[in-house]
């Protein structure tokens, strides 16, 4: 027998890693964090030339075994941009994971992600796979899979976490809403990115600032990604 392998769909700069530290802090999940990171930059399958290096087992299915395996031991939380699994995304595949999804204002995110990667690409930008595994996921199971909104778990995340616990059949943990500031060891591949989360001993509710500036390249992935979030944040649980 298996335990459930629960899978945080999102897109980058979407407060998922304050998320996934939430579930570390629970304890009572395998937690992996962008696992098929590995395969879309750093294997023999990658579907980008950001990286000249190379990991060894970071194949697709290598990757699946041993979310797989873990699942076998105790429930499983992965955290993970859609897009990192380009050319995976099926019905086959969804159907092994409990899919829920977590989905950021594209022009916030775009000009977040920017600021580390000036020459991100519309995959990387995400919102198009986000798409993808949503359909994927919605056609699986016959209904909505539950979605939370970056800014509104960010304002209020007792109601927005106790809602998803519920949506996964899983207890709410008050307790886990705050932790030790510290760089987990499930960060390892990608601390750089996770410095500001390494610091905070919580959600931090987010700064409401002006519109922001993004070139025309930026302007218009962030165009044709305003459709997705629409819809999916319009799907989202509370």
């Amino acid at each position: 027998m298996r335990h459930p392998i629960i899978v945080l769909w999102t897109t980058p700069r979407s407060r998922s890693t304050a998320f996934e530290r939430m579930m570390i802090e629970r304890g009572d999940h395998a937690v992996f964090d962008e696992p098929f990171s590995a395969r879309y930059y750093f294997s023999p399958e990658r579907r980008s030339d950001r990286f000249d290096t190379e990991m060894p087992d970071s194949t697709a299915d290598a990757i699946t075994a041993r979310l797989l395996d873990a699942a076998v031991d105790r429930p499983v939380f992965v955290k993970e941009m859609a897009y990192q699994a380009s050319g995976l995304l099926t019905d086959e595949m969804l159907s092994e994971f409990v899919n829920t999804f977590l989905v950021r204002e594209p022009r916030a995110a775009l000009a977040s992600f920017a600021r580390k990667w000036p020459d991100l690409t519309e995959e990387e930008a995400g919102y198009g796979r986000l798409e993808e595994a949503y359909d994927l996921a919605r056609r699986c199971t016959g209904a909505a899979p539950p979605v939370l909104e970056a800014d509104h778990l960010a304002e209020s995340p007792t109601s927005s976490v106790r809602a998803w616990c519920q949506a996964v059949e899983i207890p709410f943990l008050p307790d886990a809403l705050r932790w030790e500031p510290g760089m987990p060891k499930e960060w390892e591949l990608w601390t750089d990115w996770y410095e500001g989360v390494a610091r905070s001993s919580g959600f931090e509710p987010p700064r409401h600032d002006s519109a922001p500036e993004l070139d025309a390249r930026l302007e218009a992935i962030a165009t044709r990604a305003r459709p997705v979030y629409d819809e999916l944040a319009g799907a989202q649980l509370v």
